[in-house]
């Protein structure tokens, strides 16, 4: 009876579909997203990679700065000038 019921409300290996991966050398389920692609045991890659990092972690920051910088400079420099010969 114990058995059958944790059997229901308890998920088995072979009931995990959907974000699990299965370890090809010691049959660990995993979910490739907490872990960046690789197993927590073994260290080897899952079947389909690790997913794609967000599109903000891929930004680089320093090109983003620079180019903040290099407009707030465009912007004051035309707000200098229009003051200059306004």
């Amino acid at each position: 009876m114990t058995s059958v019921l944790s059997g229901r409300l308890l998920p088995r290996p072979r009931d995990r579909h959907d974000g699990y991966a299965l370890c090809a050398k010691d049959g660990f389920w995993f979910r490739p997203a907490y872990t960046d692609g690789k197993c927590p045991l073994c260290g080897d890659v899952a079947p389909g990679g690790g997913p794609a990092p967000p599109m903000f972690v891929r930004i680089d920051r320093f090109t983003l700065g620079m180019a903040t910088v290099g407009a707030v400079w465009l912007a004051m420099t035309a707000f200098v000038l229009y003051v200059y010969f306004g």
